[in-house]
């Protein structure tokens, strides 16, 4: 097939069987957007790339495969790069394809439009792998590694940049022989199995510790079929949220923190099984989290097996194949335990909720899980009441709460869902945002409008950046600076949009404004007044 480059990108996303590419054109990607034209790819019209990064993120979260995003030279990879962080740092596999200036200017900036001084550096600096076409036969192979390496092992961003003579350039290309990557499962190393099992067999308390790893191998089933046959305490990560459902007895959730009930059990534990988490700082509070000298890691990434909390035993491998072979092992020599009882595990988690961190705002996330069902997407922003969430709102099935947790970047939230709603059309999608955060990325709101994307906005208003302001008023004596904002009449700029908006006072409130938005085509603004104390 000979063709031009910017047919070569989007032939082949098509053999990939890519379904959806978000982003802007420019003058610089043009020859692709022209291939879009006659293509089955949909494309969303983003308003900003930031937002087009993370609608892409938002897709690949729930749907587990690779969301794709186009963006032009210069100003569209920078606009991109934040939200391209925040899919490195929490494991999301998103595609960026971005043109650049005819490989002749390069890097000598001469003053060319969109003129990047090292742009394939900025996206090697915060992606898994970076490279650049140099020829439109290229083109297929390097689209065809983004998306396997985006996928392969530990999901992570990818980056494919085109100059613009090579997007404008005629070659040969051969897609007979492209086939779309299946996602390597590589399977545990059977005497490591082995080494599990003899630990297993040596222990009486044991707590399963589930990480993002855990939920992007899809092994809810095998996973709570291993904490009932062990006994196990079962405890998550941020990102671990919904890797066994929330309300199965043994599973206490995100509720950790020092000094808690939660903490207090783990102290009597004899093996920690952690499945697929880095134990990050943040969710172990630098380590604080108190796990048994006696630890099995299971995760795909090597080098993080080995960074925090050294294993007694380390297996490398995905973490479903591994949490079945651990299981079929255990049943071929019969081997279970009691383990904690699950009235012990239940009052430890009622204590630790009442003690949790944002138990006054709980009610508010109380209300947003009654109007969900059980597979309803709830995707936060990094704002205080997503705080409260991450201890008070029971998750029960994987990729169904959507938090940036790595990066912590604002304005997630609203793009993110966007990027949900559109991977997943048939689901429930809520966005719970702040007033700060929501005008990072409130522009959005014409792309949902645009291409109707039913999604409710929880937009939760104190009129401040609260989060920053109670840092101020606890380690700088109250001396607070530029975090009280003078917002826009939320309710005014819903209807600028043409779309409806309300504003609620109470739980109950909310929860039948969610209720009434979730069957509208077009999103929902709902404006919830709250003030939260600071210091």
């Amino acid at each position: 097939m000979r063709v031009r480059g910017g047919e070569a990108v989007v032939r082949t996303l098509e053999r990939l069987g890519v379904e959806c590419v978000f982003g802007i054109p420019g003058v610089h990607t043009l020859e692709i957007y022209d291939a879009l034209v006659e293509s089955p790819i949909r494309h969303v019209l983003a308003r900003h790339e930031q937002g087009a990064g993370f609608m892409a993120d938002g897709y690949a979260r729930v749907s587990g495969k690779p969301g794709v995003a186009i963006v032009i030279t210069g100003p569209g990879v920078t606009n991109i790069a934040t939200a391209i962080g925040e899919a490195y740092a929490d494991s999301s596999p998103v595609v960026v394809i971005a043109s650049n200036v005819e490989r002749a200017w390069q890097g000598r900036m001469l003053g060319h439009l969109h003129d990047c001084k090292d742009q394939l550096g900025i996206m090697r600096a915060l992606t898994a792998w970076a490279e650049q076409a140099r020829s439109v036969a290229e083109v297929p192979e390097l689209v065809r590694l983004a998306y396997a390496r985006a996928l392969g092992g530990r999901p992570r961003p990818t980056h494919v940049e085109i100059p613009l003579d090579v997007l404008r350039g005629v070659g040969e290309i051969d897609l007979a022989s492209l086939e779309p990557p299946v996602p390597a499962r590589p399977e545990p190393d059977s005497a490591a199995i082995e080494f599990a099992v003899a630990a297993i067999e040596r222990s009486e308390r044991i707590v399963l510790y589930c990480g993002g790893g855990a939920v992007a191998s899809g092994a809810e089933e095998e996973l709570t079929e291993l904490a009932d046959r062990l006994g196990a305490v079962v405890i998550t990560s941020l990102q671990g949220k919904g890797a066994v459902p929330e309300d199965h007895p043994r599973c206490l959730g995100n509720l950790w923190e020092p000094d808690n009930a939660v903490d207090r059990l783990l102290r009597r534990a004899d093996l920690a099984l952690i499945v697929g988490s880095k134990l990050g700082a943040q969710d172990t509070q630098n380590g604080r989290l108190p796990l048994p000298a006696r630890r099995v890691r299971v995760d795909i990434d090597a080098q993080e097996v080995l960074r925090q909390y050294s294993p007694t035993i380390p297996i490398v491998a995905d973490a479903r194949a591994t949490v079945r072979a651990l299981r079929e092992a255990l049943a071929t020599r019969g081997v279970s335990r009691a383990g904690w009882a699950i009235e012990e595990l239940q009052d430890c988690k009622r204590a630790a909720l009442r003690q949790a961190w944002g138990a006054p705002q709980a009610v508010w996330l109380h209300a947003i899980r009654a109007a969900l069902p059980r597979d309803g997407i709830l995707v936060n922003d990094m704002t205080m009441m997503a705080y409260v969430g991450n201890r008070h709102y029971p998750v029960y099935r994987p990729r169904t709460y959507l938090f940036p947790t790595g990066y912590g970047t604002l304005g997630f939230a609203v793009p993110a869902a966007i990027g949900a709603k559109i991977a997943r059309p048939e689901a429930n999608v809520v966005a719970l945002v702040g007033d700060g955060g929501f005008q990072f990325t409130m522009q959005e709101l014409g792309t949902a409008v645009q291409f109707a994307v039913g999604v409710p906005i929880v937009l939760f208003n104190d009129a401040s950046y609260t989060a920053v302001k109670d840092e101020q008023a606890r380690s700088y004596r109250r001396r607070f600076i530029a975090v009280d904002l003078v917002n826009p009449d939320f309710q005014r700029l819903a209807a600028a949009y043409g779309v409806p908006a309300v504003r609620v006072t109470t739980p109950e409130d909310l929860s039948e404004a969610i209720v009434t938005a979730l069957q509208r085509t077009h999103p929902t603004v709902i404006e919830v007044p709250i003030e939260f104390p600071v210091g």
